[in-house]
């Protein structure tokens, strides 16, 4: 009966801690989404933020719609730390990334100094292989992400040549904001000068990256660069709807979002989602073979028929 009061009590201070760290990231959070995030009663959750009070931390609320609890003002969450499994795990995966960010100070500093505190064993290191290089640029991703980085701390313009799906070049300069890395894929995200506007770059398509003068920052917030870019994206972008056999059917996930699939009641699969419209889709929808089909819109089906005609002239001689 103690060993379980002792593991609900470190649950309980588990649960404190990612309360607190919930509550200094965000201005206003409800006893509701508190409870729905760590699956608890709202009871508990009042209890929890009794404690929290007693223990001296300013936490306040504001009752009715639109209130809820938040730490006041100028209060920082500034003692929390990694125990040591959870220390010994980030590392493992810090020392799989040092390949990409080798030449990048602040990286290793942070190494270092949690090597220093939190003596590592080296087979805590094996439990991770994380591999974020593209196989046909390890040596450029390496060099494009330590001048990438450089060019955004330093607020200096990126200039590049760059490969749109056509295979057509462009020079571009842009005003980088961050380096994303998404769906197996590295990114960088600035103002494009000759589009006037923000846009996301994909790495393995930039050449002859360079860093040139510097730039004043524009006043733009995360929120409206993302809001941007995806509005341009569904701009230049079409609805398609896929149908795809059964045999390929559960492995769509790995594909599409599972909001995106369907299952017909004669065990076939349908798909739809939002495409750029270009001719990447056409060669994007032929990769899955003779396990998909187009069905909408009806251009896209005589579009992608006479491309395969075209195709097959290399194979009728």
């Amino acid at each position: 009966m103690r060993k379980i009061n002792v593991i609900h009590k470190k649950m309980r201070v588990d649960r404190l801690l990612s309360m607190l760290l919930i509550l200094s990231k965000r201005e206003m959070v409800t006893g509701k989404e508190l409870a729905e995030h760590f699956e608890v009663s709202l009871r508990t959750i009042y209890r929890d933020i009794e404690k929290i009070g007693e223990a001296g931390i300013p936490i306040a609320s504001i009752g009715g719609k639109g209130g809820g609890y938040y730490l006041m003002e100028n209060y920082q969450v500034d003692n929390l730390f990694f125990n040591k499994s959870e220390a010994h795990t980030f590392m493992a995966v810090l020392h799989n990334l040092d390949v990409l960010f080798g030449k990048n100070e602040k990286f290793n500093d942070i190494v270092l100094k949690l090597e220093n505190t939190y003596k590592r064993e080296k087979r805590d290191s094996d439990k991770w292989s994380i591999q974020m290089s593209h196989f046909s640029m390890e040596k450029e991703l390496k060099e494009y992400l330590f001048l990438m980085n450089q060019a955004i701390e330093e607020s200096k313009l990126l200039v590049f040549d760059y490969i749109n799906r056509e295979m057509e070049y462009s020079e571009r300069e842009v005003e980088p904001v961050q380096i994303s890395f998404a769906s197996g894929q590295w990114y960088l995200v600035g103002f494009c000068r000759k589009r006037n506007d923000y846009r996301r770059f994909k790495l393995v398509r930039i050449r002859r990256l360079r860093m040139c003068t510097g730039f004043h920052k524009r006043e733009a917030s995360w929120e409206e660069i993302e809001k941007i870019i995806e509005e341009s994206y569904s701009k230049r972008g079409i609805e398609v709807t896929l149908k795809f056999s059964n045999r390929i059917g559960e492995q769509l996930t790995e594909y599409f979002s599972k909001e995106a699939i369907r299952k017909t009641e004669d065990n076939q699969y349908i798909v739809v989602a939002q495409f750029p419209y270009e001719e990447g889709l056409l060669k994007y929808i032929l990769s899955f073979g003779k396990e998909c089909e187009v069905v909408e819109p009806l251009f896209l089906r005589d579009e992608l028929k006479e491309y395969v005609k075209e195709l097959m002239h290399f194979y009728n001689g």
